[in-house]
């Protein structure tokens, strides 16, 4: 098959890089192999490249060592996890079932995980260098003719080194000082650094001393590669979700700039403060106008068959798996977060929603209806479910009764129950159009408090008919609460979170957290500025002594 051939091409470029750790063992397209300007002139390699580069992103192995190593959609479970939005409910194992929940590190930060040494920290950066791998040996080949295809690589590189650029800055975090050392100290040394920057171009030797590049010079290299984006671009579509179009590159340069507008920093090239939430706003109406898109009504939120698992008119990003993506019944996104996939994690850890944010949420709310209601009335989660009421109570072949703030928004495709290799044929979103509105709002709020709030309460009416914003409410962590409960599951909290220094609350009275993971902090956690694992350290040169500092143990669960 076309895209078959293509995966095993891109695999093998990415199987050269020093930064991986393992790969897929296969070889070179069948007739041996092609140069980068064979593949470049030909259509049908060009578009198995482009297909590659998404595919990739959800069948990458860095070997963990656990079934929650599945590419970008665990790391959006991982993220998730981290500062307290998803959670296992499930009562047939002690504390929210730690076993079926295959997060724990990211569940469990007290505990060393995340650590340099940690076994789950390989997860977000070797993927992403894989995957930024991958992106580069694609810019390689579409080099030669600069077109739309390769403004499609460069919104891909640019989105990693997005995600890698705000997960690794280390930004101010308190701590409460739990083992004797009293405090979460981030080095002089590392302040306002990112990740190396990798290119095209890098060498064996330049890879084995390569630094952190700083906020401003790796800002600057994602802004550039937007902009030939956005300048290459032209009115390129796909019928394939995962390949980004002119909106998406818009949406990402709202994404950075809202992300450059916590700092008061002053930088040459790249725009901070309310220059750069200006900017953001900008773009995330520009994404909107330019993607068509339009928000997702309740019929389409709650869909027990195509809610978050098939793309509708809201998606403007997104993966696509297909019969050739699905490896196994355990290796999907679809089977851990879907608590009707009974094949998978999902129907036992049954992830859900903080009993907090639950309550915080408007019972007039569409989204509400998502999660089991506290009383476990089974009319109530009946129309959002595929269970029957028998497996809802734990019968047939579930593995539990379905516990209270369960979630039912990821689901199986078509609903498919126990058949993984159909059900886990999904989509999963990584760009809707609903995060435009919001981060508009949230970017105007603040330069532009009333029309900040206006935008919030003109996107609101979409999803609570009695919406109003609450009289004592700080306006920005209000839209950024809505923004959390409308992408829930989705890996967007956490980038937020971090950037506002908006602290977890899992740990406070009536939390439903593992006890384990009932983590209630100062302002942002400090296991949120990932480090960089010690194998990565060690074949890089540039990398000695530039480490994030270890975050376990600064917080201890309130248990």
């Amino acid at each position: 098959m076309k895209t078959n051939t293509i995966v095993r091409f891109i695999a093998a470029l990415v199987c050269a890089s020093v930064l991986m750790t393992s790969c897929i063992k296969d070889g070179l397209p069948e007739g041996g192999s092609a140069t980068n300007e064979q593949v470049g002139a030909s259509p049908f390699a060009a578009d198995g490249v482009l297909t590659a580069m998404s595919t990739i992103l959800m069948t990458n192995y860095v070997g963990i060592g656990d079934h929650c190593d599945f590419g970008l959609p665990s790391v959006f479970g991982a993220t998730d996890r981290m500062c307290g939005e998803v959670i296992p409910t499930s009562g047939n194992m002690p504390d929210g079932n730690q076993y079926y929940d295959r997060w724990q590190f990211a569940l469990y930060t007290e505990r060393n995980g995340l650590d340099q040494n940690g076994w789950g920290s390989p997860l977000f950066y070797y993927n992403y260098y894989n995957f930024i791998y991958t992106t580069n040996s694609a810019i390689g080949i579409f080099s030669a003719n600069p077109g739309p295809e390769l403004a499609v690589a460069k919104a891909f590189r640019a989105a990693l080194f997005l995600d890698m650029a705000r997960m690794y800055d280390p930004l101010p975090a308190k701590a409460e000082g739990i083992t004797g050392t009293n405090d979460y100290e981030i080095p002089a040394e590392v302040v306002g650094l990112t990740v190396p920057i990798v290119t095209e171009t890098s060498t064996i030797q330049e890879l084995e001393n390569n630094p952190r590049a700083t906020r401003e010079e790796m800002f600057e290299f994602i802004l550039g590669d937007l902009k030939e984006a956005e300048s290459l671009i032209g009115d390129y579509k796909s019928t394939n979700i995962g390949m980004p179009t002119k909106a998406v590159v818009y949406g990402l340069l709202a994404r950075a700039y809202n992300w450059l507008g916590c700092f008061s920093d002053k930088y040459e090239n790249v725009p901070t403060g309310n220059d750069a939430y200006k900017l953001a706003a900008q773009y995330a109406r520009k994404a909107i106008t330019e993607s068509g898109c339009s928000i997702m009504n309740e019929a389409q939120f709650t869909d027990p068959t195509t809610g978050f698992c098939k793309a509708n008119s809201a998606w403007m990003w997104g993966l696509q798996q297909s019969t050739d993506t699905v490896l196994n019944n355990i290796l999907s996104f679809t089977a851990h977060m879907a608590t009707d996939a009974l094949w998978g994690y999902g129907g036992g850890a049954q992830p859900g929603i903080n009993a907090l944010s639950y309550a915080r949420m408007n019972d007039t709310d569409f989204r509400k209806k998502l999660y089991n209601n506290p009383e476990r009335d089974f009319s109530k989660i009946d129309p959002y479910t595929n269970l029957t009421e028998e497996e809802y109570e734990g019968g047939g072949k579930a593995m539990s009764s379905i516990a209270p703030y369960a979630s039912f928004k990821f689901h199986t495709n078509g609903g498919e129950k126990y058949d993984y290799s159909v059900g886990n044929v999904t989509d999963i979103p990584m760009m809707r159009v609903e995060e435009m509105y919001l981060i508009e709002a949230e970017a105007t709020a603040h330069y532009d408090a009333a029309k900040g709030a206006e935008l919030l309460t003109a996107f609101m009416a979409y999803r609570d008919s009695a919406y109003a914003i609450p009289a004592d409410a700080d306006l920005v962590e209000e839209i950024i609460f809505q923004k959390r409960m409308e992408f829930w599951g989705e890996g967007i909290s956490y980038f937020d979170m971090k950037r506002l220094n908006i602290g977890m609350v899992a740990g406070n009275e009536g939390s439903n957290a593992p006890k384990d993971a009932r983590f209630t902090t100062n302002g942002r956690a400090p296991w949120w500025n990932l480090t960089i694992p010690l194998s990565a350290i060690q074949q890089n040169k540039g990398l000695d002594g530039k480490n994030n500092p270890n975050a376990s143990k600064t917080y201890l669960s309130k248990n």
